[in-house]
């Protein structure tokens, strides 16, 4: 597999910790699945949705935030932000895009979740990056879809991020 066509091939510093692939491919996939040129922080926390470990799904869940809850409280925040700036949201049939057939690049805020993790994971003294380092990364990010995704849905972010430390 040539580094271009690596899902992983762009992204920032240290590599990927095995806990942390399949979310990362599953952020690749849900990028793909939604036609964005970009995987981004929401693309990883869907996947830590749909194909993270059962604590972190389990405390997601728990929230409100299973994949189907996350898809919906992302399109709550698309509205929202169109509506600040005016714009009446379009119908979800016509924000349907076309299939990507190439692997779209990696975003700042995705890039960012992941550079936090790793920060995460060396304050707390471990080898590997494991899937609630990243769930507590994207819980921090300040700005972007993700924060006011979650503020929007009223998620106590540190209530969630605790039962998934709990449970780990």
């Amino acid at each position: 597999m040539s580094e271009q066509s690596h899902p992983a091939a762009d992204l920032p510093g240290q590599p990927v910790s095995r806990a942390l692939r399949p979310v990362v491919l599953g952020a690749v996939a849900e990028a793909q699945r939604r036609g964005a040129p970009l995987v981004e922080a929401e693309h990883l926390l869907l996947a830590l949705s749909a194909d993270g470990g059962t604590q972190v799904r389990a405390a997601l869940a728990e929230a409100g935030l299973d994949h189907e809850g996350l898809v919906a409280v992302l399109a709550a925040e698309r509205a929202a932000s169109l509506r600040v700036a005016g714009v009446t949201p379009p119908s979800e049939d016509r924000l349907a895009a076309a299939r990507r057939v190439s692997r779209p690049r990696w975003g700042a805020s995705a890039k960012e979740a992941l550079v936090r993790a790793h920060r995460v994971t060396v304050a707390r003294r471990r080898q590997r990056a494991a899937e609630v380092d990243l769930l507590a990364a994207l819980f921090g990010l300040e700005l972007g879809t993700v924060p006011r995704a979650l503020t929007l849905a009223g998620v106590d972010r540190d209530a969630v991020l605790a039962r998934a430390l709990r449970a780990a």
